[in-house]
């Protein structure tokens, strides 16, 4: 067996997560010196009426609560945020108290089918589901930051599939500030294309699925930078398919993206605090929701906790269809002096005006 296929077997079952991680008594978490940042990725469901009935109490609520967690002092310093469509969603970041925001691309931008086989599978799509209708919402990803948000990229997906295609999906790239950090560190966040609910067959949805991640590899490509630390989340709607499963690990495990497995890293070692397990089991049988990251070359990155900060409740409801989860991460070492985040803001703030 080679390396390679050996490798892909791992990812695909880690994807796959078999028994609950066991919880970590907080004294066996690591303590080195090291910034900390964490990081949270949730799918708040933030969607218009009629596909779903009124959510603003929903979303006020997991305002309040970030709130509450910054009180306390727990808040994650970068929350990604997926299908925050509706103004309720948008407002969460600053009503949780985020100095930084920024949002993804907007229903009126375009990529156009980068392929004659994208263009003809465009022109087969079905009205009736939703393609080839245009565009209704945006991407609805959004990332609120404590740290300064230096400079944002977006991209749109040119395939959809189903329903899907209603919401102009993709994924963005902020350039955050993150203090005793060498240089900006790189935090993307996307939302792929679903499966069952697009209401196309599944060959369909996979070959949009397949094209989104061959783009999204290309896009974290080309956002790496020498020395530079990068931090990706999102809802990559994996789910139980086997051949998303496998074109999913070969391509943000293995290949030119490289990542590595946040949640997955934290439930495999014995020195990284899990709270919440129920959750954070229940979210990673799912497979959707996924935080990854790729350390520069001068540094290392450790999860030091994973938490579901926003899962079920005592009475079993939750205030979205997905668990928020939240990795706090250990980043060692520089591939040079470290920069405080406001004179990174100070020197870049121009350049990020233009390229925002």
């Amino acid at each position: 067996m080679s390396v390679r296929i050996a490798s892909l077997g791992v990812g695909i079952a880690a994807l796959v997560g078999s028994a609950a991680p066991a919880a970590v008594a907080p004294s066996a978490v690591m303590t080195a010196p090291g910034t900390s940042v964490s990081v949270m990725t949730y799918n708040v469901h933030g969607v218009p009426w009629p596909v779903a009935e009124d959510r603003s109490s929903a979303l006020s609520a997991i305002a309040a609560q970030l709130r509450t967690m910054r009180a306390e002092g727990r808040q994650p310093g970068i929350v990604a945020l997926q299908e925050s469509f509706v103004p309720e969603a948008k407002a969460i970041g600053a009503s949780a108290g985020y100095r930084y925001v920024a949002f993804g691309a907007p229903a009126e931008a375009t990529a156009d089918p980068a392929t004659a086989q994208d263009r003809q599978f465009a022109a087969d799509g079905s009205m009736l589901r939703g393609e080839r209708v245009g565009k209704h919402v945006g991407s609805g990803l959004a990332i609120f930051s404590d740290y300064p948000i230096l400079a944002v990229r977006r991209i749109s997906y040119p395939v959809c599939a189903g329903y899907d295609c209603l919401a102009n999906k993709g994924a963005m790239a902020a350039l955050i500030a993150v203090p005793g950090v060498a240089g900006p560190v790189t935090v993307i966040d996307t939302h792929l294309n679903s499966n069952g609910a697009t209401g196309v067959s599944e060959p369909r949805a996979l070959y949009a699925y397949r094209r989104q991640i061959d783009v999204l590899s290309g896009f974290i490509g080309s956002m790496a930078r020498p020395g530079g630390t990068m931090l990706v989340a999102g809802d990559f709607n994996v789910g139980r398919d086997i051949a998303r499963r496998a074109y999913f690990a070969q391509h943000m495990f293995g290949g030119a993206t490289a990542l590595s497995g946040g949640s997955l890293k934290c439930r495999e070692s014995r020195t990284c605090l899990v709270t919440q397990p129920a959750d954070i089991a229940y979210s990673t049988g799912r497979a959707k929701d996924f935080l990854l990251y790729r350390p520069s070359n001068g540094a290392a990155i450790q999860p030091l906790a994973l938490s579901a900060p926003f899962g079920r409740g005592p009475d079993n409801a939750m205030l979205s269809d997905h668990i928020g989860v939240m990795v706090r991460y250990r980043i060692d070492g520089s591939a040079g002096r470290s920069v405080p985040g406001s004179a990174l803001a100070s020197r870049r703030a121009k350049g990020a005006a233009t390229r925002a």
